[in-house]
């Protein structure tokens, strides 16, 4: 490879026949006599255009498709050549001067005498972050190089895991757990089609069913809660929800258990407004229908993460949508006062098919506050525009799979630290089962990688029919 000239802000390498690089690898221009090396990043390429190079690929075709005349002669070795050299596109990362990296360019490599060779993402790491406290290996390079990150970056951090459907984002986020739970980290998984499950089968992981070992009474649960509920997910207005208190405050004050029937009881006998009256009620009808709202409470959330419990998954598939929405705020609700209180430890959240269930009047207290006391959300999802910007504006990492559709490719790249050019091209090109990670988590350096298989039973894979007809 040789270096050619710097366009703007890229840089462009001619490499030749037989060096093969891939989109997305790291490349080191170094300049030994000015001890001066440019970290650069391959985003595109393409063939190098050269005066009467046409005439020349049409005459070989020609020649090669004709029959041979004897005495016709054969091209130059060299001309051949030329028609397979390359340009390659590529992004400045950074820089190393006098063995030291630096974020400031002032000066270019020598054309003539650099010499130019692929470094490995974790080599260009090692040189940014330094040791490796928590490692968790996800993959390979696309040179076959095994790719290793650090989860400390993972913690009081919020994630996105983002791609197109089927293009593997699940399995990444199954594999994170999986490390998670060896490194002892705590999580909680909302899993919507039941294809997390296979993680039960590793210690201290467990499954919660609603309506079977996961329920909730109306008690336990508080008023405050209810009043969430009602105000994010059922929308009661202002001046119904006022009313709730007081009914709430009237059968706290009886000496008998509170229950969806009591507070029935009571507002039908003490709101007097009609309207007001049937809202209330319709509300509390649409709690009564939810299975995970039962007469005693099979999970006290205090000690969830006690006796050697690292992680949960709960079950969502078989509820409706509105049960999931109600479900989620009651978890957030809850989780969230005993994270305040330093009841439980910190823990990860993972949000799988998120759009599904995210509204902006509850998650912007995730997001915004609840990090601070140990909430970290992990949002999976193919519509990355349905999580809304407040959420984008504080991602710390990205881990994007294969996308085709402009619209989303360009509310990625609107919310990376990394330019449109980089995540436009390199993300549509990208294979099934490989990403693109964005963020905190790789010290801003984009790096692409092919993720590993799962070590577990992995269970979500898409049934086909010819799978069964043919089998």
């Amino acid at each position: 490879m040789k270096l050619f000239r710097k366009d703007g802000e890229l840089i462009e390498v001619v490499a030749y026949p037989g060096e093969t690089v891939h989109k997305g690898d790291y490349l080191m221009i170094m300049d030994e006599s000015k001890e001066l090396g440019l970290i650069v990043q391959v985003i595109d390429f393409e063939y190098i255009e050269v005066p009467g190079l046409l005439e020349d690929v049409i005459r070989e075709g020609l020649f090669r498709d004709s029959i041979y005349i004897d005495g016709g002669g054969k091209y130059d070795r060299v001309t051949s050549l030329i028609n397979d050299i390359k340009i390659l596109k590529c992004k400045i990362r950074g820089a190393v001067k006098n063995g030291k990296l630096i974020n400031f360019i002032d000066d270019l490599p020598s054309r003539l005498s650099s010499e130019i060779y692929r470094i490995s993402p974790n080599q260009l790491l090692n040189m940014v972050r330094g040791e490796v406290m928590y490692p968790v290996r996800l993959g390979r390079d696309m040179s076959g190089n095994e790719f290793i990150v650090d989860a400390f970056h993972l913690d009081g951090s919020l994630t996105l895991i983002t791609g197109m459907k089927g293009s593997g984002k699940s399995h990444l986020a199954k594999l994170l757990a999986y490390h998670f739970s060896k490194l002892g980290a705590r999580f909680i998984i909302l899993d919507i089609n039941s294809e997390y499950l296979g993680l039960s089968e590793e210690d201290g992981i467990i499954v919660l069913e609603p309506g079977k070992n996961f329920i909730f009474d109306i008690e336990y649960l508080g008023k405050e809660t209810l009043i969430n509920v009602f105000t994010n997910i059922l929308g009661l207005p202002s001046v119904s929800v006022n009313l709730f208190g007081e009914v709430w405050d009237i059968a706290r004050n009886r000496n008998e258990k509170i229950t969806l029937d009591l507070l029935d009881r009571i507002t039908n006998l003490y709101i007097k407004n009609l309207m007001v009256k049937d809202a209330i009620i319709h509300r509390l009808n649409a709690l009564k229908s939810c299975r995970f709202i039962g007469e005693s409470t099979t999970l006290d959330l205090n000690n969830m993460f006690r006796d050697g419990v690292k992680g949960y998954i709960i079950n969502l598939r078989d509820l409706s949508s509105v049960e999931k929405k109600i479900l989620v705020e009651i978890l957030l609700s809850k989780l969230s006062k005993l994270l305040e209180k330093n009841v439980i430890p910190p823990f990860f959240l993972f949000a799988e098919e998120a759009h599904l269930y995210v509204r902006d009047t509850y998650w912007e207290d995730v997001v915004t506050r609840m990090r601070h006391f140990g909430l970290f959300m992990i949002f999976i999802t193919n519509q990355p525009d349905s999580l809304g910007h407040m959420i984008f504006r504080q991602l710390d990492n990205i881990f994007i799979f294969r996308f085709l559709n402009d619209k989303d490719l360009e509310v990625l790249s609107r919310i990376s630290a990394v330019d449109t050019d980089t995540v436009k091209s390199i993300v549509k090109d990208i294979n099934r089962g490989s990403c693109l990670i964005l963020g905190n988590v790789v010290s801003d350096m984009p790096v692409v990688i092919k993720v590993d298989k799962l070590s577990f039973r992995a269970l979500g894979e898409t049934k086909r029919i010819f799978q069964f007809t043919c089998s």
